[in-house]
């Protein structure tokens, strides 16, 4: 299972014309998936309507909610990397996919470094 941040859900029809290798691992049938809160800001745009239907299309309508151990894993792993007010929705998005068991996809990832040490396993290949 991979699970994607938003700027690798807003690259993917780049990396689809590219063959990108992540591209291949879901041609290939491992599910894709984001979380509520991917899909929040996602959908907040800029984004056309035929990009958001492209986009569950690839994702196989994987949208997934963010429950109470998301949120209660995601205050723990907040607090563990020192309370920075720009690690509060990052925190989110990484405890979906460590509840996932998800590799986790991002063009960013130096943000979600402070989570690993709390289980998220970052997708380790270039990304650009």
């Amino acid at each position: 299972m991979i699970h994607l941040d938003t700027n690798a859900l807003v690259a993917l029809p780049v990396w689809a014309r590219g063959g990108h290798a992540l591209i291949e691992r879901i041609a290939a049938g491992e599910p894709v998936s984001v979380c509520a809160v991917v899909w929040y800001e996602f959908t907040s745009g800029p984004v056309s309507a035929e990009e958001i239907n492209l986009a569950l299309t690839i994702l196989g309508q994987r949208v997934i909610d963010v429950a109470r151990r998301d949120a209660e894993l995601a205050a723990r792993l907040y607090n563990q990397a020192g309370r920075r007010r720009v690690l509060k929705t990052d925190a989110l998005i990484a405890a979906c996919a460590i509840h996932a068991n998800a590799e986790f996809a991002t063009l960013n990832g130096d943000d979600f470094l402070p989570f690993v040490s709390g289980g998220l396993q970052l997708y380790r290949s270039d990304l650009r």
